[in-house]
């Protein structure tokens, strides 16, 4: 402001208050820097990050649920329907050798991984406002991991596959995007 009051940027007194005027054809730097305020809201693309981890956590934790359901069942019960599936597929002219066993086991180990995949996706969804690099790179690791190893069973014939994939792609690009490396810090 000049000492006579008089801005020479606004000589009708339009802008008011004295403020700097408007630069044109500059980039908006502000923007980016606001979501460096400690008390910045979290950005659109990590939230939708932050509804999809906590979307694929139920849905592991829910089919944990279901596979330590079915050990529940009887053994004898388990066999007779295992035989009813044998004859079934015999029908077919297909062979399944599946013993009640084998059948356990594969429950075991899928309730593990499901449960190990809800329970981490549903602690960094929960932790994901924390504003801290280690939770930035413990998303991207683990939706890395997801995506590795939903990508081998698409490469395997498992075509239903490509949904969860797709998702665990877009998570990935959503954390890498310009709002959520500010976000954190990274830019």
């Amino acid at each position: 402001m000049f000492p006579s009051g008089q801005d020479p940027y606004d000589p009708n007194g339009a802008q008011g208050g004295g403020d700097v005027p408007p630069q044109r054809g500059l980039p908006d730097f502000g923007a980016r820097f606001d979501a460096l305020r400690p008390d910045a809201p979290l950005p659109r693309k990590v939230a939708v990050v932050r509804t999809l981890m906590y979307i694929g956590g139920a849905c592991g934790l829910g089919l944990t649920a279901l596979f330590l359901l079915g050990l529940s069942v009887p053994q004898e019960v388990m066999a007779d329907a295992l035989r009813q599936q044998a004859d079934l597929a015999a029908e077919e002219g297909v062979e399944l050798a599946v013993s009640v066993e084998m059948m356990r086991s594969m429950m075991i180990t899928m309730a593990a991984v499901t449960g190990v995949y809800g329970l981490l996706s549903t602690l960094l969804a929960g932790r994901i406002r924390q504003r801290t690099v280690g939770v930035f790179w413990g998303v991207v690791a683990f939706q890395t991991v997801a995506g590795g190893l939903l990508l081998w069973n698409l490469v395997l014939g498992d075509l239903i596959a490509a949904v969860p994939l797709g998702f665990a792609v877009t998570m990935i690009a959503h954390m890498f995007s310009r709002e959520g490396r500010a976000h954190y810090g990274l830019l």
